[in-house]
């Protein structure tokens, strides 16, 4: 099982383009996007929609603060406020991180299990009191200077350059 994972893509057509073209090179089971798939300073939410269309995998769309209801209702298929799997032996929560984050923790969690969101544009790899925290940063627009996307596996966590260069490993095994 593998899992891509992006956020923050905040309607930039170039940064939707990428995880597309990362979605055919990586072949995912499922494909997750943490949020504010809109929200962008453009007005090109249909060329949006167009390109997740390209995604050959099941995907899932996590509502943002960002993404608006006049564009969500543009969608054929729906966006939830968070995607609950589980994979790997585990709980996976994937949320924007507006309202859950490291600093609040959704209660269906427990140790070993992991809470996957974007929103504040910095990515982040680490284990919390037991919790595997993930942030995977933003497409388009990192705060951190590092554009990238998560890749879940039986492995771990893997944070990637948008270039498919390995940042950052947290094995499921570590659990603080």
């Amino acid at each position: 099982m593998k899992i891509l994972v992006f956020a923050d893509i905040h309607g930039s057509v170039a940064a939707m383009e990428t995880a597309v073209e990362i979605c055919v090179r990586c072949k995912p089971d499922k494909a997750v996007i943490c949020g504010d798939l809109f929200g962008g300073w453009t007005n090109q939410s249909a060329e949006i929609i167009r390109l997740t269309d390209k995604i050959d995998s099941a995907l899932y769309l996590v509502k943002g603060n960002n993404d608006r209801p006049h564009d969500i209702a543009l969608l054929p298929y729906g966006m939830d406020d968070n995607a609950v799997m589980y994979h790997f032996g585990r709980t996976l929560f994937f949320t924007h991180g507006d309202k859950y984050n490291k600093y609040r923790i959704p209660p269906v969690l427990k140790r070993g299990d992991a809470l996957i969101y974007g929103h504040t544009h910095c990515s982040l790899l680490q284990n919390y009191g037991g919790l595997h925290v993930l942030n995977v940063g933003s497409v388009a627009r990192p705060r951190d200077g590092l554009p990238c996307y998560m890749l879940l596996d039986d492995g771990g966590a893997t944070l990637y350059r948008l270039n498919g260069t390995a940042v950052y490993n947290l094995p499921w095994s570590i659990t603080g």
